[in-house]
Formats: structure tokens, C-alpha cells, sequence
């Protein structure tokens, strides 16, 4: 199975139509069609994008082993994020990231301030941290 066979099996698994994953992944529906058969080739990052939504490893996508084939559990964007981080242009790998960062700072933050994840200022939180990504 190739690289492309392997990412439209994996949609597929999922239910998801061509338009979703590459919303998803933030590529065209036109690269997905032309990966998924084989008609293109990929870079690393955009690669590693998709392997992080299907949720598979890139050892996975790359030689279709089933070590790699541990699937991850799903994770989900806040809706201020992904509105955030569509008007920014903030690739999938870096809007994964600065919801990483996020949760990491609240869990070292004591149980006293909490704040609802709807009413976080994600533009400032990237304007503080967006060197480090």
C-alpha cells in the first residue's frame, strides 16, 4: 500500500470526506486528491500535519507498519483557537502546539484561577509565545 493509500484508508476509517481532512490539515482538496493518488509528492512538515489529524505516526504513513500504527486519541480545538488561528494563517502543527503550550501553563497554575476556555485571550498568548513555535 502506498503513502496516499494509506492516508485515503485512514480518512476513510474515520468518515471523513476529502474537503474535511485537507480543512483539517490545511491543505487543498486538490493536493489531498493528487497525494491520495499518488500524483504528487509531499515535504515533511505537511506530512507531519496530516499524520498529527488522522491521528497515526509518520512511521505509519511512511512504511505502513504496524508499530506506527498506534492510533491517538483525538484531540480537539477550541473553537476562539481555531477561529484564531484560521485569521492568523497558523499551520495545524503550530495551532497543536500553542494548545500544548496552553494546557501545559494551566497545569502548573494553582487550582485558585481558572479561567473559561472560551474567554481566553489566544492572540496575546501568541504575541507572548509565538518566538518559541
Amino acid at each position: 500500500m502506498s503513502l496516499g493509500e494509506r492516508i485515503r484508508a485512514r480518512r476513510i476509517e474515520l468518515g471523513w470526506t476529502q474537503e474535511e481532512l485537507a480543512r483539517r490539515a490545511g491543505i487543498s482538496t486538490g493536493f489531498l486528491s493528487d497525494l491520495e493518488n499518488s500524483k504528487r509528492g509531499i515535504n515533511a512538515d505537511t506530512l507531519l500535519d496530516i499524520a498529527r489529524v488522522l491521528g497515526v505516526s509518520l512511521d505509519y504513513l511512511m512504511t505502513g507498519t504496524d508499530e506506527g500504527a498506534q492510533v491517538r486519541q483525538e484531540v480537539e480545538i477550541p473553537r476562539p483557537l481555531a477561529d484564531f488561528a484560521a485569521a492568523e494563517g497558523l499551520s495545524f502543527r503550530k495551532t497543536l502546539t500553542l494548545l500544548d503550550l496552553r494546557r501545559q501553563i494551566v497545569a502548573h497554575r494553582s487550582a485558585t484561577k481558572k479561567e473559561e476556555p472560551d474567554q481566553f485571550d489566544w492572540a496575546k498568548f501568541y504575541r507572548r509565545v509565538g518566538e518559541f513555535l
